[in-house]
């Protein structure tokens, strides 16, 4: 099968070679299987280990009140360190222990990560603003960074201001059992950089006896950026430059992966990881983030993430529309599609999202025992 042969998003492949693999090959393959299967599962266990007690440090909640520490170390410019703290994690990134679940006021801010299938989360926190389906009031105030030539817009920084006045009130004067919700999207504060602004927005709903409900919906990282192809127009890039904008740590911006956009959102020119910030770096510092403020967190299941947030909230089920649904096939050659997983393996994305699924979906977790 050639390289130019061109595949459609959805589709994977096989080598065609596994019906020449001779004999000898399989017996010796099998006289090593048993090794090969122990040395996996005692680098699990050596894994699980390190992740339990190392690798991923825990909720400081005691650190609460005190988001903004003046003695905090940086690294490559104000990339910030991952906290060092023993803290036990709590159920959820609540400050404090709380009752059952559901909760009788509070707010509901979804992280919106472009090519997630976040329109059609937003659109379904917005049915609930009907009077009918609760009178549940949705904000947010987001914007396209670049425009149809390609360039950066003006003024996001104004974008990025009028967002964060618009959530501080936002989670001010909760009447007793008003829910409300809103959406973190494009063009608003890098959550690595202002860290500070959720831990206020928690501590101010917690204050008057609500609850902050904090979401995120992730996806397959390699399906996340091809996907991202289909805006390629929208942004005056070609095919080339788009296929080239993992090469660098930081690029122009123009794209981010689903870490990179996590961590330092679509902002300007200064590009996807304005601090160069190592892959490592980014990684730990994406699943502190996640622990430190995340209630929900799915991994491409909608339904999921639905019940989630009806199981916090109380509310009435309401359908979830399946919106902002490309109808045209993407197609990718052999070469593109290995290209751009052994990038985003080399920017973090890929080691992200495993580290994901063990703390969220308890992947390989039927090897803790091994």
């Amino acid at each position: 099968m050639s390289d130019n042969h061109r595949y459609p998003l959805s589709s994977s492949t096989t080598s065609d070679n596994r019906r020449n693999i001779s004999m000898p090959r399989v017996a010796f393959f099998l006289a090593f299987l048993p090794s090969l299967l122990f040395n996996i599962a005692t680098m699990h266990s050596s894994l699980s280990k390190s992740v339990d007690e190392t690798a991923y440090p825990d909720y400081p909640i005691g650190e609460y009140q005190q988001s903004q520490q003046s003695s905090a170390s940086y690294t490559n410019n104000n990339h910030p360190n991952p906290s060092t703290t023993a803290t036990k994690l709590l159920p959820t990134a609540a400050t404090h222990p709380r009752g059952p679940a559901p909760y009788g006021c509070g707010v509901v801010l979804f992280f919106h990560i472009p090519s997630t299938g976040g329109n059609s989360i937003a659109n379904w926190f917005r049915k609930y603003a009907s009077p009918r389906n609760g009178n549940i009031t949705f904000y947010q105030t987001w914007t396209r960074s670049i425009g149809k030539d390609g360039n950066f817009l003006p003024n996001l920084q104004n974008v990025q201001d009028a967002f964060i006045e618009g959530m501080n009130d936002h989670v001010e004067n909760l009447d007793s059992g008003e829910w409300r919700s809103g959406q973190y999207h494009i063009v608003q504060p890098p959550l690595n950089s202002t860290e500070d602004l959720w831990y206020k927005w928690r501590a101010t709903v917690e204050s008057q006896g609500c609850q902050m409900i904090n979401a995120i919906m992730l996806r397959d990282p390699l399906n996340h950026a091809m996907s991202l192809y289909k805006i390629l127009n929208r942004k005056n890039g070609t095919r080339e430059e788009w296929m080239d904008y993992l090469e660098q740590p930081s690029g122009a911006g123009k794209w981010a992966t689903m870490l990179d956009f996590f961590l330092y959102n679509i902002n300007g020119p200064t590009g996807r990881n304005p601090y160069n910030a190592t892959k490592e770096e980014k990684v730990r510092r994406g699943i502190e983030l996640l622990q430190r403020h995340f209630d929900v967190v799915s991994l491409g299941d909608h339904t999921d993430f639905m019940n989630q947030v009806l199981n916090y909230t109380g509310w009435k089920h309401l359908n979830m529309p399946h919106t902002n649904v490309g109808k045209k096939t993407l197609e990718f050659t052999k070469k593109e599609v290995e290209k751009l997983y052994k990038l985003l393996v080399k920017n973090g994305d890929i080691d992200f999202v495993d580290a994901v699924k063990q703390r969220y979906n308890g992947h390989l977790s039927y090897l803790s025992d091994v």
